[in-house]
């Protein structure tokens, strides 16, 4: 019940989230204009290289979270938790230090198409406090996963992402913008780290974050384990911020702004998808700890079959309707972004499924060789990328993206996962490509017919297509789900029946 409360808890901080984000994102773009917006943009995917410093810790403690508190160890979980925060106070240190340094070569970075030098220089020396601020106080936020305790984490982020907006559309206006957004970051960071610590001592009154608990047995235990996550948390940045840093470095700021449209309806399958690995972690971390695989392999593969099920009916919507819901949300269309958003969602189409297996992967202690099959996708990326974005512009950088996503995750990491999680092939294609293809069918002759048929006009009809699109998805899925479980048996001879 813990795992299917903690998902339908992200989900519904999902659609808060997205809610908020529709309404900003033309909001911020109208009041700034592409140029500065763009550079915003830029200055986030800069600073957002400080999660490297992290060291993979942030994944590292919910899983110890989770499994010592399965154990019921509680001073182990102490000394877990108060070991990882005092790395966090050295590293926290180093994005200090490397705040300044961005600073100081803010200059030689570019011509930030216009936007004054002191905004940009005052954006990266507020965002990388918050930054800073941020990592000391995560463990807080680390104890509420590692316990399951992710609905309580979620509310605190809806409060937050809803307190974050409100104070944008009262604060931002075109001058002084990056300045704007930056101290409302701050500000709302405090926040939610301060309640977070709260929720944390309330649901665990033994907890203790102290200097006093920190171990370098632990420390040496953390490492070790993180030593590998972090490899994974390099390749993960390397992938999801070095499309923005080029494409600002090499076309200019104004050109993020198309891309990131794209990008930012591909991720609206992201969240909810990464909310259910997350929820999984925990769940993983103790069905290892009782050696209960089978449960874990069944658990897998019925969660990769519900992200494929999402990810594809965006796949399908977006082919459809993409340009309509651009145009609809901003206001106006921009050149390639139909094209990238339809590229970065046939990604999703396999990342989100193996989302899922990589949060299993990590929870059940397994981190050294999907580190390094992550590593080899986000050097691909970045090569093909760099390539690319010379001849096609954004749609290179998308196509860079695609290309190595499909090859390595689903001829590298989805075998090694299969063997270790003791995934089934059967159920692997019942639930992924059995239960679903016949549903994104259905989805699709839905959207055909509604794109001849229906006259396209406003939100109202945006939001009505996409209900009557979800409905056809449940409806279908639904009775699969019911053949499935009245239809009777099929016998098979005994030697063709185990499969391993």
């Amino acid at each position: 019940m813990a795992v299917k409360r903690n998902i339908l808890a992200g989900w519904a901080a999902h659609l808060v989230t997205v809610l908020i984000g529709f309404f900003l994102m033309p909001f911020i773009l109208g009041m700034m204009g592409d140029s500065r917006y763009g550079a915003w943009l830029l200055v986030n995917a800069i600073a957002g290289y400080s999660g490297l410093i992290y060291a993979g810790f942030g994944a590292t403690i919910c899983r110890y979270v989770a499994d010592s508190s399965a154990r019921k160890e509680w001073e182990r979980l102490n000394q877990f938790v108060s070991s990882i925060q005092a790395v966090y106070y050295g590293t926290a240190s180093l994005v200090l230090l490397a705040t300044g340094i961005c600073v100081a070569a803010a200059p030689y970075m570019g011509t930030w198409d216009g936007v004054p030098l002191w905004e940009v220089r005052a954006a990266m020396a507020i965002l990388g406090c918050t930054i800073a601020l941020g990592m000391v106080a995560s463990v807080f936020g680390g104890v509420l996963v590692g316990t399951q305790q992710l609905h309580v984490k979620r509310a605190i982020e809806v409060t937050c992402g809803v307190l974050r907006g409100g104070l944008t559309v009262l604060l931002l206006r075109g001058d002084w913008g990056l300045v704007t957004l930056s101290g409302i970051f701050l500000s709302v960071t405090v926040l939610e780290h301060g309640l977070s610590a709260w929720f944390a001592y309330r649901h665990l009154p033994s907890l203790s974050v102290s200097p006093r608990h920190v171990s370098r047995a632990v420390l040496n235990e953390c490492f070790s384990f993180s030593a590998f996550n972090a490899i994974a948390l390099f390749a993960e940045y390397l992938i999801y911020f070095t499309d923005t840093i080029v494409i600002g470095f090499v076309l200019g700021p104004a050109a993020i702004v198309p891309y990131q449209i794209g990008l930012r309806i591909a991720q609206m399958i992201q969240m909810p998808i990464t909310q259910v690995g997350e929820a999984i972690l925990p769940r993983a971390g103790e069905l290892a700890a009782g050696m209960d695989r089978s449960e874990l392999g069944r658990l897998v593969t019925k969660a990769m079959g519900l992200a494929t099920l999402l990810a594809g009916g965006f796949l399908v919507g977006g082919a459809y309707f993409g340009d309509f819901l651009v145009t609809t949300w901003i206001g106006k269309s921009y050149t390639d972004t139909h094209t990238v958003m339809c590229l970065l969602l046939a990604t999703q189409l396999v990342a989100m499924p193996m989302v899922i297996v990589r949060k299993a992967l990590l929870g059940s202690g397994e981190v050294r060789v999907p580190a390094f099959i992550d590593l080899l996708e986000a050097v691909l990326n970045l090569v093909l990328s760099l390539i690319l974005i010379h001849f096609l512009g954004i749609v290179g950088v998308a196509i860079g993206t695609l290309v190595p996503l499909l090859v390595v995750e689903t001829f590298v990491l989805l075998p090694f996962a299969m063997r270790r999680l003791h995934m089934r092939r059967k159920d692997l294609q019942r639930q992924v490509i059995h239960n679903v293809l016949p549903c994104l069918v259905a989805l699709t002759v839905y959207c055909e017919v509604v794109h001849k048929f229906v006259p396209l006009q406003g939100w109202a009809t945006l939001i009505a297509v996409t209900a009557g699109g979800g409905a056809v998805l449940l409806s279908v899925r639904a009775l699969i789900h019911w053949f499935g479980r009245t239809a009777p048996p099929i016998s098979v001879p005994h030697e063709q029946s185990i499969v391993s």
